[in-house]
């Protein structure tokens, strides 16, 4: 859906600098696996080990990926390219998230009715709204809800002003702010899927899939520093680049989403590590027998 797939690269970078290959390392060492350890976000969970036990989500076996990610170094994935500029970094990926995140989606509309979820819920029973142009607050359907978001963000992307595809315009002094709306948007879309819809993921066996776009969504967050570490709403600095009162609220608000879902960030993560840790070993064992 995207207007983005004829976008011109600043730094002309190729995308396999995005997506490296394989380690070339005979071995993994303790040092490696700190070079490359995905970081895990902050955030503490309420939900205890008793309760995690029952989520279908949570559960070890279902927690696996597809082939590529599996065999990737989401280390190198989520790398800025050298040259390219930061912006271009992050618009590049969220278009790509974007774009795939509507297409799980509409494998799963038919299941996702006004009837079946007539309120946008999330993990933990949590409720999204949507905020109109005016401020407010609706309580509306999950399918009105998503196709509200994707077509605010479409609307975004489509924008020459915003996401300009010219290498003669420049990023708006906005595009932090509705980079974080985006995130927010496509991160109650994911977890509306984990929370209701989970089940029918895997009886299509696309889990894999939503698994493997959640662990480079999140990991992507956290390396792009989309959300600032230092977002204190005590914050009494006056310079203009500072965060504004209202967007460290923004910013805390999606923090707390965020930790609904970080048990399952840690999951994923552990399972990566695994499962590339086998994948290493499994190159190891072919080239040792060549």
């Amino acid at each position: 859906m995207s207007t983005f797939s004829r976008r011109k690269s600043r730094g002309k970078v190729e995308e396999n600098n995005l997506k490296k290959d394989l380690l070339n390392d005979d071995e993994i060492s303790s040092n490696d696996y700190n070079n490359y350890q995905i970081l895990v976000p902050s955030l503490s969970s309420s939900i205890n080990n008793r309760t995690s036990s029952n989520i279908l989500y949570l559960q070890n076996q279902y927690a696996i990926f597809t082939r590529s990610i599996s065999q990737c170094n989401i280390g190198e994935l989520i790398r800025q390219p050298e040259y390219v500029d930061k912006n271009e970094w992050i618009a590049h990926n969220i278009v790509t998230f974007f774009n795939h995140i509507n297409a799980l989606y509409e494998v799963l509309s038919d299941f996702c009715t006004k009837s079946t979820c007539s309120t946008m819920t999330g993990p933990q029973n949590s409720l999204y709204y949507w905020i109109d142009e005016r401020g407010k607050k609706l309580k509306c359907s999950a399918p009105q809800y998503i196709d509200s978001a994707m077509t605010f963000m479409q609307k975004i992307l489509s924008n020459d002003m915003i996401f300009p595809t010219r290498l003669d315009r420049n990023f708006p002094a906005t595009f932090d702010m509705l980079v974080r709306k985006m995130v927010r948007l496509l991160f109650h879309c994911m977890a509306h899927i984990y929370a209701i819809h989970y089940r029918q993921l895997i009886e299509f066996e696309l889990h894999p899939h939503l698994n493997s776009l959640f662990l480079h969504f999140i990991s992507f967050i956290i390396k792009s520093d989309i959300i600032p570490s230092d977002y204190s709403i005590s914050n009494t600095n006056t310079n203009t680049n500072s965060l504004t009162i209202s967007n460290q609220i923004e910013i805390r608000e999606l923090r707390a989403e965020l930790e609904s879902l970080s048990l399952l960030y840690e999951l994923l993560a552990k399972q990566w590590q695994h499962a590339y840790a086998q994948a290493n070993a499994q190159k190891r064992k072919m080239t040792n027998n060549q």
